[in-house]
């Protein structure tokens, strides 16, 4: 601690422990650890008393105008006071925390109600290091975690999210992986808070992840040795490439070592025979190929696909810490592998043509599951173009599906598109404390919600996407009301059942169609009520080649609706 009140009052400052590298195996060495989700955002430490709330950045730099939202820390504070050690995050339309919307929140002092509108954020508290006119930095994380715990701080705007035990890593790391998250903690469960320190007793475990690149060009190895191979040039394609179709023009992701040996000299053979005399990068722009690298590249007809793992994404769109994998064989990349990059989203609208994968809404660099390759897009409309944003506020979230309704004694619900972010936020953070708390009491289905929340964060990834099969839009809504039924407990009953005769996996939706039209029915007729209720969801052949569901408010009424048959794909 660099400065203490007066007696046995709150600290003025405590610098942030800070985590070293590690990997999954440290944690299997020996000794008790902890394992947590890492929570991209701003790192921070609030300094709470009854009514009043400072933060204070790793550097010990105020930002307490910066996020007015987290005064509510001082509605919630135990005694006369507590230190919180945490991070400030926002979440991107998938429910996932991303740096990129908290940007536009850092980059202003006292952020307007409309830019707290469309980015709210909130704390995620990760640490107890002062309670109540107690400095708790020498007592084991056990403990601090314990209190922390205790304090039931948990709610809008404030995560305190679970905490495993290292026995469950692997388990932690498949959650994380789905999630679309970029690492996990590994604390050591009997060790002191070291304030300013870099630790061993605290490891960030980053998680990789595999994409497939172009490789447009390469870099010589040295000089003097120009037909020696060094490094790649990789790119992706600006527009989805069907089967058969040239896969420029591309843009410029960064380079990549390709070690030494013979792989090396079969690559360079390889390489010489797709020579080129011009690039097949973006000319200008943030896809073009920087100065100082073109100008000893060599051009490559863009053929040659391979896989690239690495950690994300950097500021300027390129891959962070990329490590080349090898040559992909031809077929072996579906056109949702191509999705997923960080310029996706600046497109604020898309084309009713079916090219809306390639729209709003994409964030991670995840190879897309192995049953969505290749999968034919059904011939439906795609859903309605969300309305550009002004330039001055950034891309506004995708809008929802609009929603065909009939209904029968079931007040109109608000349409699909005000279901904005802030909803989204709450939902994640009732779902994630949710989950924290049956972590003591039942391990077993908080694991389960876990999956299950990872599962409709992908699914709501999806948004942008003409279609998906309704067995994964069924799957969501299964996920989502299986942690709604945690969270009530006895207030909600839930059911969803599929008819004999109906094979979901034909039939293709719009993602979140149906899983909105069950919040509504959740969140504005049965949550409001001290009773609760039921919401039954049916789906049932038409007739016709399509479905029906019939999403019931039991006592209250219905909503239907209408899945048309799959258009027939020529040939």
């Amino acid at each position: 601690m660099t400065g203490r009140g007066a007696g046995s009052g709150m600290p003025d400052v405590v610098p942030p422990m800070l985590p070293s590298q590690g990997d999954l195996a440290d944690g299997e060495r020996g000794g008790d650890w902890a394992v947590e989700f890492a929570w991209a955002g701003f790192r921070c430490v609030a300094y709470v008393r009854p009514g009043r709330v400072r933060l204070l950045s790793s550097t010990a730099r105020s930002v307490t105008r910066s996020f007015p939202e987290l005064s509510v820390l001082g509605e919630r504070v135990r005694g006369s006071g507590m230190v919180l050690d945490g991070v400030v995050v926002a979440l991107d339309d998938a429910g996932r925390p991303s740096r990129r919307p908290l940007m536009r929140r850092t980059s202003t002092v006292a952020p307007s109600e409309s830019l707290r509108a469309r980015v709210p954020v909130g704390f995620v508290a990760t640490d107890l290091l002062w309670l109540d006119g107690r400095a708790l930095l020498r007592r084991p994380y056990a403990e601090r975690r314990r209190l922390l715990e205790g304090l039931d701080i948990a709610g809008p705007h404030v995560l305190v999210p679970p905490s495993h035990p290292a026995a469950e890593a692997r388990f932690v790391m498949e959650a994380a992986e789905r999630f679309g998250l970029d690492g996990l903690h590994l604390k050591r469960v009997d060790a002191a808070y070291k304030a300013g320190r870099r630790t061993r007793d605290w490891l960030r475990v980053p998680l990789r992840r595999a994409r497939p690149v172009v490789v447009g060009g390469w870099m010589p190895a040295e000089r003097n040795r120009p037909g020696r191979v060094g490094a790649l040039l990789l790119g992706i394609p600006e527009t989805p490439p069907a089967p058969g179709e040239p896969l420029g023009p591309l843009r410029y992701v960064g380079r990549v070592g390709i070690g030494s040996g013979p792989a090396r000299r079969d690559l360079g053979e390889l390489l010489r025979t797709l020579n080129a005399q011009i690039s097949p990068f973006a000319a200008a722009g943030p896809g073009a190929v920087p100065e100082a690298v073109a100008a000893d590249a060599r051009w490559l007809v863009p053929r040659l696909v391979g896989q690239a793992e690495y950690q994300g994404w950097t500021r300027g769109a390129h891959l962070r810490l990329p490590v080349w994998r090898g040559i992909l064989r031809p077929g072996e990349v579906g056109q949702q592998e191509w999705a997923g990059t960080p310029w996706d989203h600046d497109r604020t609208t898309q084309a009713d043509d079916g090219a809306g994968v390639w729209g709003p809404g994409r964030r991670t660099g995840q190879v897309r599951p192995p049953q969505e390759h290749g999968r034919r897009p059904h011939a439906a409309p795609a859903p309605a173009a969300p309305a550009a944003s002004p330039a001055s506020a950034g891309p506004e979230p995708p809008a929802l599906p609009a929603v065909p309704r009939e209904t029968t004694g079931l007040a109109p619900a608000a349409p699909a598109s005000s279901i904005n972010r802030s909803l989204e936020q709450h939902f994640v953070y009732n779902a994630f404390n949710t989950i924290a708390a049956l972590m003591r009491t039942d391990p077993g289905q908080a694991r389960e919600l876990l999956l299950g929340f990872a599962d409709l964060s992908r699914t709501a990834d999806r948004v942008g996407t003409p279609e998906i099969p309704l067995a994964d839009e069924l799957a969501a809504v299964r996920a989502y009301l299986a942690i709604e039924q945690a969270r009530f407990g006895r207030r909600l009953e839930a059911t969803v059942t599929v008819e004999d005769g109906l094979r979901p996996d034909d039939v293709a939706v719009a993602p979140l169609q149906v899983l909105v039209l069950v919040r509504e029915t959740v969140q504005q007729h049965i949550e409001p009520r001290p009773e609760g209720g039921a919401v039954t969801v049916h789906a049932a052949p038409d007739g016709a080649g399509g479905a029906e569901v019939v999403v019931t408010d039991r006592g209250h009424g219905e909503t239907r609706l209408r899945v048309p048959a799959p258009a027939a794909c020529p040939g």
